[in-house]
Order: structure tokens, then C-alpha cells, then sequence
């Protein structure tokens, strides 16, 4: 049984034991179906439980006897057979099948082969029994054989069988659980107002039994019948919150990023040189003439 599976069939156990003792304020809870149906799982998950625990031990017995049974068939049965072929029928059509199987194969595969031998040792059983077989070795083979496959067949039924109780177990726990949720709610308000019983009921119904503790608020609300029921809650009351006085905090100027300044590129005026007019130099009056 795995933990959840036993958790619930816990929880189912004490649901149960709280509707038993608390029967009278109950009311009619306890003549309902889903309390029949607390009980009915209760018997099914132990039901399953103890199967599933069977089964599994009985497949490690399988295993261990299916062992037995191949190394029996092995060596008490069919290497006696396969040595003497070896010896004195090597020569036949038959020899073949009178060998030992190669490799460990499986039980399915050893039983064929013991079958195959039997059949062609039948023509050849009066040089077996001459080499010291029982007169009866065929018949000892094929019982051998019988016994190691019947093991397989109980073996398949077993296998079967824990997967089953497997799964009947997951099928009766998810069972419980919604048993639980609809006795829940018919509980919850035939015990309004009562802190002890609410409490106590509040922690039989719970997966792993925890719980957190009944306020006077819950009970009240248990008393008006609301909440009790999931998927039903109280409007919330709305108180609206004062807001607190906010303190004019002076803004702080943005910091004003520096633009670089770009120097203003100065073009020299281009200077025209006036044309220089050249003033002819007057010639020298003459000298005047002496008498």
C-alpha cells in the first residue's frame, strides 16, 4: 500500500470512529449514503491492502520455486538423458534433440526442450534403461516439466492479481475522498457554534490529520450557515484605508547635461589690394639761358 493510499484509509478510519461517537448531534448524517459508503470503502481499501501485501510475497515464493523446479528438471531429468545419447546415440536422426539446451534461456524454453526430448528418447527408451534410467524416466521428465509449468501459470495469476488489488486500491482511496467532501459539508453546519466538535471534526477529516485551530469568527460563521459549505463564503466588509499625509518634498532640478561647445569657425575676409596708380614724375624745367 503506498503512503496516500494508506493516509486515506486512515482518515476514512477516523471519520468514521468521530460519526460513530458523536451519533447523537449528528442528526441524520449517520443514516445517509455516503456514510454507508465510508464504511464500504473501509472494508474494500483493507480488503485490497491485505491482497496486495499476499501477492507480492507470493511472487518472490514463485521466483524461489520456479528455480527449484528448473534446476531439477536440468540435472535430474534431462542431463542423464542428454549424457547417455552422448555416449551411444550419437548417430541417430534424433540425437539433436537429445541434447542439452545451450544457455540459461527461459522456463518456457527448457519446458520445450524437455518435450522435445521425451519425444525422441521414446524410440531409443530400452538403451536408456539399459544404462541405468528408471523404466519410468519419460514419465519423470514429463512430470518435471509439468511442475515447472504450472509454476509459471500460478505465478501469471498471482501477477495478476496484485495488479488488481493495485488498482483497486488507487479506485476505493479517491473513492473515500469524495465521500469525505460530501459528508463535510452536512457536518460542518449541524455542529455550528460548537468550537470542541468543529475542532475535532475539522482534524478526523484531514488527509494526514492536521488542522488549524477554530476561532470565535469561524464559529460564527459556522452558526449563520455560511462558509460551511464549499464554494460559499461571506462578502468580505471593505473598510477603505486612510491614506497618510504626504510631505511636500521640494523638487530637485534635473541636472542640465553640458553641451559641448563647438568654437565658431572665423573665414578671414578676403582682402582686395586697391591698384596703385603711378603719378608720373614732372621733368625739370630748363635752366634759363645766359646772355
Amino acid at each position: 500500500m503506498k503512503t496516500t493510499h494508506a493516509a486515506v484509509l486512515s482518515t476514512l478510519t477516523r471519520v468514521q470512529r468521530f460519526l460513530d461517537s458523536n451519533d447523537a448531534v449528528l442528526g441524520t448524517i449517520n443514516k445517509s449514503t455516503y456514510r454507508t459508503v465510508i464504511d464500504q470503502t473501509i472494508t474494500a481499501l483493507t480488503t485490497h491492502n491485505v491482497n496486495q501485501t499476499t501477492t507480492k510475497r507470493a511472487q518472490s515464493a514463485h521466483t524461489a520455486k520456479q528455480r527449484v523446479l528448473r534446476n531439477a528438471l536440468k540435472v535430474n531429468h534431462m542431463r542423464p538423458i542428454a549424457t547417455i545419447a552422448a555416449v551411444q546415440l550419437r548417430q541417430v536422426p534424433e540425437f539433436a534433440a537429445l541434447k542439452m539446451p545451450v544457455g540459461a534461456g527461459s522456463s518456457l524454453s527448457l519446458i520445450a526442450a524437455a518435450g522435445a526430448m521425451k519425444a525422441a528418447a521414446t524410440n531409443y527408451a530400452g538403451t536408456f534403461v539399459a544404462a541405468g534410467l528408471a523404466p519410468d524416466f519419460l514419465t519423470q521428465l514429463k512430470s518435471a516439466a509439468d511442475a515447472l509449468d504450472a509454476t509459471l501459470s500460478s505465478k501469471g495469476a498471482n501477477v495478476a492479481a496484485h495488479s488488481g488489488a493495485t488498482a483497486g486500491l488507487a479506485a476505493e482511496a479517491t473513492r473515500g475522498r469524495q465521500a469525505v467532501k460530501v459528508i463535510d459539508t452536512l457536518v460542518e453546519p449541524q455542529l455550528a457554534g460548537n468550537i470542541s466538535l468543529l475542532t475535532q471534526w475539522k482534524t478526523a477529516k484531514r488527509v494526514g490529520g492536521k488542522t488549524h485551530p477554530i476561532t470565535s469568527t469561524s464559529v460564527d460563521a459556522a452558526a449563520k450557515g455560511v462558509g460551511s459549505v464549499p464554494g460559499t463564503s461571506p462578502a468580505p466588509s471593505f473598510t477603505p484605508a486612510t491614506p497618510a499625509p504626504i510631505a511636500a518634498t521640494p523638487a530637485t532640478p534635473a541636472p542640465v547635461a553640458a553641451v559641448p561647445t563647438t568654437p565658431a569657425t572665423v573665414t578671414p575676409a578676403p582682402v582686395t589690394s586697391a591698384p596703385v596708380t603711378s603719378t608720373p614724375t614732372p621733368a625739370p624745367a630748363p635752366a634759363p639761358a645766359h646772355a
